[in-house]
């Protein structure tokens, strides 16, 4: 290539952006395409957008609401730090600001609202529940175990509604799920452990339960654990040499968070978070095109990712999945047992 523009070009094309390959003239040619990100357009893109007054696409990135409607007895202040627990405290966080926010976030990518707390506590909660199922794909409920089966009959109804998913979250103590026998329908069981003991009890639960539930375990840090963690949930050099992962896999961990992108949690006070472990980025009132700017311009969630120390030294950096809530409780930037 005697041209020095197209050969600077083609080295840029190769190198920097990774499509295609600079072979020698008698072997066959390849062809390698560049796997390519969409958030749903990039973060200069919008920056532009807002600039010059336009951007309502950027909603486009919403995919996920978490709204913790009330507080429960059953809840608990600190699990719903690592995955989405009713509150044991907190104000009711009211029906037409939350069908107000759901209407305002609607776009074609946005799957699932959750309701998290005690759903039949909640005032006239058959309507509210009808009037979210009417504007989204599917709403999922959260609940307590205790708190669903204090409402069995409430729950039939709530059963027969459309779009309705529900997921009963069980704390660390093995429940005699007896009652759980009678409803028919499908629902997901989610079962917080603690300890390898907590986990064989659990297990042995699980065997028993009707086939039209699904059943999933969760570890859950409570500051006193680490040996169970250290043990279970750490990644091992074992789980690396078997890990399989694509191209676009890794493509994403260099550039968001799979673990938040995309989701929003709207706590009782109405305080609006892209990860509930990080500062509010707003609250209800505001629209949710500041909120989703703000997050891609300026937040901690979404473009969360493993490029600080020490997984920038590793080399397994973009194979192992994004950061996530564990992480944040552990005050630590990794959970493995890799020596570098």
């Amino acid at each position: 290539m005697s041209n020095e523009n197209t050969f600077n070009w083609i080295t840029t094309l190769v190198y920097k952006y990774q499509i295609g390959k600079l072979i020698n003239e008698n072997n066959k040619r390849p062809i390698s395409l560049s796997p390519i990100l969409k958030l749903q357009n990039d973060v200069n893109f919008y920056k532009n957008e807002h600039n010059i007054g336009e951007g309502g696409s950027i909603v486009r990135n919403i995919h996920e609401l978490y709204f913790y409607i009330n507080p429960t007895i059953s809840g608990n202040n600190n699990f719903y730090k690592q995955l989405p627990y009713p509150l044991k405290e907190g104000p009711l966080l009211g029906m037409d600001k939350i069908l107000q926010f759901v209407k305002s976030c609607n776009n074609p990518f946005l799957l699932n609202v959750s309701l998290v707390g005690n759903i039949f506590t909640y005032p006239n909660y058959g309507r509210f529940v009808d009037k979210i199922a009417g504007l989204v794909k599917n709403v999922i409920i959260n609940i307590t175990y205790i708190d669903l089966i204090s409402h069995k009959n409430q729950l039939l109804e709530l059963s027969m509604l459309q779009n309705i998913s529900i997921n009963v979250l069980f704390d660390c103590h093995p429940y005699n799920l007896i009652e759980l026998h009678e409803f028919t329908f499908h629902m997901k069981l989610i079962f917080l452990v603690l300890s390898e003991v907590n986990y064989n009890q659990i297990s042995e639960i699980i065997n028993d339960i009707p086939d039209n539930y699904e059943a999933q375990i969760v570890p859950i840090f409570n500051g006193g654990n680490i040996d169970f963690f250290e043990k279970y949930v750490f990644t091992s050099q074992e789980d690396l040499n078997t890990i399989k992962i694509t191209k676009r896999e890794v493509f994403i961990h260099q550039t968001l968070n799979s673990n938040d992108f995309g989701k929003i949690f709207i706590l009782p006070d109405g305080s609006v978070h892209t990860n509930v472990n990080f500062e509010p980025l707003g609250s209800i009132n505001n629209s949710p095109y500041s909120i989703v700017f703000k997050e891609i311009t300026e937040g901690n969630s979404w473009l969360r990712i493993r490029n600080q120390k020490p997984c920038t030294n590793c080399i397994y950096q973009w194979l192992c999945p994004s950061p996530n809530n564990y992480e944040l409780a552990f005050g630590k930037p990794n959970l493995c047992h890799i020596n570098l």
